[in-house]
């Protein structure tokens, strides 16, 4: 009887040890913690551009051969050899509006253009502009547009006029 009583004593107590532990598990998490995280957005004003000078290469006297006259993002001109250059000359300007602070990229959708006389008389324009992004102080930039026109050998007389277009976005 009495080592019935010992073995009873010695199974109650391990189980009870092991029920505590049972216990401790499953209702207090003693390692859990939890954190809060936060979200933002800036929303920013629809870009928009605004041309505020045309490119304008001048009045041109061709030659009997090819030459090129080139109009600087500055707006100065270089007229080719045997070219007669008159007139003043501008460079492509662009007005842009957005968000006050953010820096935007710059591009132009083609690096050439072409332009008429409206009968079968053409030249092409290289295009370019050094200002691949900038910043937008107050909520607006500028930024220019050069080119080099091409100008054939006794290249027919007339107005010649064309497009190019330039893409602006945020980074």
């Amino acid at each position: 009887m009495f080592w019935g009583k010992i073995m009873h004593f010695r199974s109650t107590k391990a189980f009870g040890a092991f029920g505590a532990v049972l216990t401790i598990l499953a209702v207090s998490p003693a390692c859990a913690s939890t954190g809060n995280g936060d979200a933002s957005v800036k929303i920013l004003r629809a870009i928009t551009v605004t041309k505020s000078a045309d490119l304008y290469f001048g009045k041109i006297l061709p030659s009997a051969s090819a030459s090129t006259v080139a109009v600087a993002e500055s707006g100065g001109r270089t007229c080719g050899t045997g070219l007669g250059c008159y007139d003043t000359s501008t460079s492509g300007a662009f007005h842009v509006v957005g968000t006050s602070g953010e820096v935007v990229s710059v591009s132009l959708d083609s690096s050439t253009a072409t332009l008429s006389d409206g009968a079968s008389h053409s030249m092409t324009v290289d295009l370019g502009t050094s200002t691949a992004s900038l910043t937008l102080a107050g909520g607006a930039g500028d930024f220019n547009v050069a080119g080099t026109l091409n100008v054939g050998a006794n290249q027919a007389d007339g107005t010649y006029t064309g497009q190019y277009s330039v893409s602006v976005n945020y980074q």
